[in-house]
């Protein structure tokens, strides 16, 4: 046999390592990028850019933030696309 070599980690630290081994950087801030500007589509449910912004949040990990300044983050996004234009009158 060989030497055994075990680390233990939490899922959390495997997927950062993985994401930061793996993925290319370009990529990696592309995703921070629309983490950060992302939006309902009008073709989308609120449960499919909810949906969209956790799978984002996902692969950012700790650069997403806490969960409740995702979570903020979301309602914030999300509230964009739902308050009402006012048009001034000339």
């Amino acid at each position: 046999g060989g030497d055994v070599w075990l680390i233990t980690v939490t899922w959390a630290v495997f997927k950062e390592l993985f994401f930061l081994q793996f993925f290319p950087r370009a990529g990696q801030e592309r995703l921070k990028s629309e983490y950060h500007s992302i939006r309902q589509t009008d073709t989308e449910t609120s449960m499919d850019s909810m949906q969209r912004f956790l799978r984002l949040a996902g692969f950012l990990g700790a650069a997403a933030g806490t969960a409740e300044e995702q979570a903020k983050n979301f309602q914030q996004k999300s509230g964009d696309r739902h308050q009402p234009t006012t048009q001034q009158s000339s």
